[in-house]
């Protein structure tokens, strides 16, 4: 017979009953988790492309809940272990504050992440990733009046409060509960106290692992539905801050003994990287132009120049231009926030997921920079930002890259109409008009298409004041659309553009202009865009002497086609460059480009971490025309050659960026 007691009182009841009151709080955490999951895969769900079926819903929960599971086990796994360690030595009340102290840390700290996150995903359609530290080299207060301003966060506020309250008083509960049920087990039989051990420590194992199989919760098993929202859904939004903490310092590693995140132990090492990379104009294609204008639009993504949104009429200035000149849709981005294409357009090097504008400085400019390039051809080079320079540290990169002037709202009295951000774009284009010179090489940043989005359209006849002004075969779309207002200031930098193009034309007839968006806008018409909407900005090139039969608008290309581009178009023949693009004018229409974590190779389109998981797409030119309801293409694994090549081309570009040209 073993022995038992009903009133134990031992070092080993202790132990036991704590591990209980730890299960109680991991599987709280487990159950919070698994709550805003469902509550995503709801709010969000006209972000989901692919058919949910209860399979797919399944898998979903059931990956979910893995990562769950070691998300809280991990978090609990430092007072179970001074559970094992204290209960023996009689430092059993250490063991219960440090588990009170972790459970407020945990379920703050949790639930701060899963209020924070709908609101990340709202803006960027995903959960946390690399891009959230992006935010430390930028304006914070700026960003903060946006959230504010544009998103209106009270409601997440109240809700956190609510949830944290929540959260303490299950603390409190589970602290203070009796447990007497647990009397029953209580033994001094050594081997029965052993199997208890043993199976305590198995499910603790099992908890942090998030699995019973044999291998542990991981990003790269997360792709368990055919719709990529969803994948990224499975993941909670501690991993995923996890993960974009891991991503960012991997990529930021630039130190001199870094090791390059984009080759393998195997590859073989990158000498004189620029060898590759001399190229050589084919002649001029039109007479130098007196000016040369490239205007990097904020936001100013593809889909509202597609055919199948024409009846919107928010587009038209830019779509006047392109019939003139050279029009591409089938372009992407260097990356996905403002600076780094900028950066990336400027320097000749292309974004690898290292923030540019804080090494750029730190070296010389490279022997791709664009500016340079352009200066050799005598021009003068201008930088026109409607912000302050001191944002992303813009104008110490830009100058640090050889431009000879440098223009910002400061230059046009502060800030104007645009709000946090700055000056509007009527006020940039005016100060760039204001201030162009003979022979020059103007670079201007518009930023009126970004939130909070405060401009006074009414007073500029923007013709949609509400979603039942919209166009009836618009409002035949399924989901939710775009809020007028903020679609009203995609109009409005279109409409700057077109009046600033028309003067600058006046003044100097043989002007040649450089059009395209900085990256994908995150906001779209309705709430299913496909994958090639999500990716890809237009660029148009117009002037005297450019007419569209110069280039096939069926072209894929990148930004860092634009300088080589341009280049050919109006330098001497045999002119030496340096460029990790190519020329449009001499390009193969059918080709494989790269922008950081997208790959477009003819019609097929692949956007993630190749590490972990991916979108596709077939790009179907029918689908720009055809106004109805987007459908996955499936899933096709990238080759291994397309993927060594993309590798290679951003090895090349991280370090030409963080180890120069050695």
């Amino acid at each position: 017979m073993f022995t038992v007691t009903s009133t134990p009182s031992s070092r080993w009841f202790s132990f036991v009953t704590e591990c209980w009151r730890l299960a109680a709080l991991w599987f709280a955490g487990v159950l919070l988790f698994m709550s805003f999951r469902i509550f995503f895969l709801v709010y969000f769900y006209d972000h989901i492309a692919a058919p949910l079926d209860a399979t797919a819903l399944y898998n979903t929960l059931k990956t979910g809940f893995a990562f769950d599971s070691a998300a809280s086990g991990v978090c609990f796994s430092i007072p179970f272990l001074l559970n094992c360690i204290f209960q023996p030595m009689r430092l059993g009340h250490w063991v219960s504050n440090i588990r009170v102290f972790t459970a407020r840390v945990f379920f703050s700290v949790m639930i701060l992440l899963c209020i924070t996150s709908v609101t990340y995903i709202s803006e960027y359609g995903t959960q946390f990733n690399y891009f959230m530290f992006e935010g430390l080299h930028d304006d914070q207060q700026a960003i903060a009046l946006t959230a504010i301003k544009q998103y209106k966060p009270w409601g997440s506020l109240i809700s956190l409060v609510l949830l944290l309250f929540i959260a303490f008083r299950y603390c409190k509960h589970v602290n203070h509960t009796s447990l007497g049920f647990l009397s029953r087990i209580y033994t001094v039989c050594k081997w029965k106290r052993s199997i208890l051990v043993i199976l305590i420590t198995v499910l603790f194992i099992c908890a942090i692992r998030g699995s019973f199989e044999s291998r542990p919760a991981s990003r790269k098993w997360s792709a368990v539905t055919p719709d990529p929202f969803v994948n990224n859904l499975v993941i909670n939004p501690f991993r995923s801050f996890v993960y974009a903490i891991k991503d960012y310092n991997e990529l930021q590693n630039h130190g001199m003994d870094g090791k390059n995140p984009y080759l393998s132990s195997n590859a073989a090492p990158l000498n004189n990287p620029l060898l590759d990379y001399q190229q050589h104009t084919k002649g001029a294609f039109i007479n130098p132009p007196s000016q040369v204008f490239l205007i990097i639009m904020e936001s100013y993504d593809s889909w509202p120049l597609q055919q199948k949104y024409a009846s919107l009429n928010v587009t038209n200035e830019l779509k006047s231009l392109a019939r003139k000149g050279i029009y591409l849709d089938n372009m992407l981005p260097a990356a996905s926030s403002t600076m780094n294409s900028l950066s990336s357009i400027l320097s000749g090097i292309p974004f690898s997921g290292v923030n540019m504008s804080r090494i750029g400085p730190q070296q010389p400019a490279s022997k791709l920079s664009f500016i340079n390039q352009m200066e050799r051809l005598g021009y003068t080079s201008q930088f026109f930002y409607g912000g302050l320079l001191s944002w992303q540290n813009v104008g110490e990169y830009v100058e640090s890259q050889g431009v000879d002037n440098i223009y910002s709202a400061t230059d046009a009295g502060g800030k104007g109409s645009a709000g946090v951000w700055g000056i509007d774009d009527g006020q940039l284009f005016e100060l760039a008009a204001a201030k162009s010179e003979q022979k020059s090489f103007n670079v201007i940043l518009s930023g009126s298409y970004h939130g909070p989005f405060n401009l006074d359209l009414a007073q500029l006849d923007y013709p949609y004041a509400s979603y039942d002004d919209y166009p009836a075969t618009i409002q035949s779309l399924e989901g939710e659309l775009l809020d007028p207002y903020v679609l009203g200031h995609l109009w409005y930098a279109d409409k700057m553009l077109g009046e600033f193009v028309r003067k600058m034309e006046q003044r100097y007839p043989d002007a040649l202009f450089v059009i395209t968006g900085d990256h994908f806008s995150r906001r779209y018409l309705h709430s299913r865009p496909n994958l090639f909407e999500l990716t890809h900005v237009p660029m148009v090139i117009y002037g005297q002497g450019i007419t569209p039969d110069l280039l096939s608008s069926q072209h894929v290309a990148s930004h860092m086609d634009i300088a080589p581009t341009l280049l050919n178009l109006i330098a001497p023949k045999n002119t030496a460059f340096y460029s990790m693009g190519q020329s449009l004018l001499s390009a193969q229409e059918q080709r494989t480009v790269f922008g950081f974590q997208t790959i477009r190779r003819n019609e097929k389109l692949w956007k993630g971490d190749l590490k972990a998981t991916y979108g596709y797409y077939k790009v179907n030119e029918h689908d720009k025309a055809q106004l109805t309801s987007f459908s996955p293409s499936g899933v096709e694994y990238i080759d291994a050659d397309t993927e060594q090549a993309y590798n290679r081309y951003m090895a090349t570009a991280w370090h030409l960026l963080t180890r120069g040209m050695d």
